[in-house]
């Protein structure tokens, strides 16, 4: 197999226009790239569920019987952006940055990156494995809603590993939060706000009421909370009839999640009686927490893999979600590796090239990890 520089396919990925819903182009690409390192490469029918272009790709590689599978995962889409990015080499201190004008897309292009080069890797080398699965996601950024229309039936995979975390390499993230949308939706009356103003009622007032006696941002050590958007009015000479708060709440444990959107309630509830109105609480959970033993499996053959590059592997708990929380609930147990890259979601990311390389090798470290434990 002929090599790839990473470089130059990282570099090649993140300058096509890719969005949330329109994964289109990239998919295409790696699509081709994966059935060329020996793949067989299906897309599922998420596109229709999501209102995208583009479904969830899954890929597998037939390996030794007896070996369990091994599952990796990248997402194919990145936050909004012009849909125009200009890399830019940092040659002086090993950095590949964006010019400043927009987000680079190392969350997730190094991912995709890192599992391409594993496997040519590995395939380069001849060494044996086992069955490989790799899924490349759509609408990861979108409240990771691709990964939970996959059919979670068809994937064989023990051992699971989502390349999508900022951090040094050697960072495993084996815990992460369940996440709830929090909907509010408060009403107001509405009147001329200079003829009649006493026969209405201001629904940004009780909302900013309501909003006062919230409590919100690090709840405790397990659960944070943030209200970030609020819509409403339609002009200063009407007295606002409805307004809509938007907000999040996130745990790692269950319980004192709970405990928390009671509060929520209570303080929605308690607001609508004052001013005697209607105020509509919605909570959706978008995906659910996760916490992979230190000493499992999972968890010990990435260590293993990481110390054949002298790397020192680390556990930490994330506060974000990813494609692994859904894997996680559907009984692949599965960490979020780190890749290098910082400040992402910003004009300011940018990945250290050096542990961009080292993934690649992980990834293919982490396949004959599973062989040599598995196969004696």
């Amino acid at each position: 197999m002929q090599p790839v520089d990473m470089v130059q396919e990282f570099l090649e990925f993140v300058r096509l226009p890719v969005h949330s819903k329109d994964e289109r182009k990239i998919a295409d690409v790696v699509k081709a790239k994966l059935e060329e390192i020996g793949f067989e490469v299906s897309e599922d029918d998420t596109a229709q569920k999501v209102g995208g272009n583009t479904g969830n790709l899954i890929a597998r590689m037939r390996g030794e019987s007896g070996i369990p599978t091994v599952l990796f995962s990248a997402h194919m889409d990145r936050v909004k952006n012009p849909g125009k990015i200009t890399p830019v080499i940092d040659e002086e201190n090993g950095l590949i940055k964006s010019d400043g004008t927009t987000i680079l897309a190392a969350d997730d292009v190094s991912g995709l990156c890192s599992i391409l080069n594993g496997v040519r890797r590995l395939k380069s080398s001849g060494k044996p494995h086992g069955d490989i699965e790799v899924v490349f996601s759509v609408c990861e950024e979108m409240a990771v809603i691709g990964a939970k229309e996959l059919n979670f039936s068809e994937l064989k995979a023990k051992f699971g590993y989502v390349l999508d975390c900022p951090g040094r390499i050697g960072r495993i993230v084996k815990q992460a939060p369940t996440k709830c949308k929090i909907t509010v939706k408060v009403k107001g009356i509405k009147a001329h706000a200079g003829n009649e103003p006493e026969k209405g009622l201001n629904a940004i007032k009780v909302a900013a009421f309501a909003l006062a006696s919230m409590p919100e941002g690090r709840i405790s050590a397990n659960v944070t909370s943030n209200f970030g958007m609020i819509q409403g009015g339609s002009g200063t000479n009407v007295v606002c009839d409805e307004v809509v708060i938007i907000g999040e709440a996130r745990g790692t444990d269950d319980e004192e999640l709970e405990v928390y959107l009671n509060e929520v309630r209570r303080i929605f509830e308690e607001t609508s009686k004052r001013f005697n109105t209607t105020i509509d609480v919605c909570i959706k959970t978008l995906y659910h927490t996760f916490n992979v033993s230190e000493d499992s499996e999972t968890v010990e053959i990435v260590k293993s893999a990481l110390k054949k590059q002298d790397i020192e592997g680390f556990c930490q708990k994330g506060g974000g979600g990813s494609d692994g929380n859904h894997y996680n609930r559907h009984g692949i147990p599965t960490v979020v590796l780190g890749l290098g890259y910082s400040k992402n979601h910003t004009n300011a990311e940018q990945i250290l090239i050096e542990d961009l390389k080292k993934a690649g090798k992980l990834v293919e470290d982490i396949i004959t990890q599973v062989y040599d434990r598995f196969s004696a």
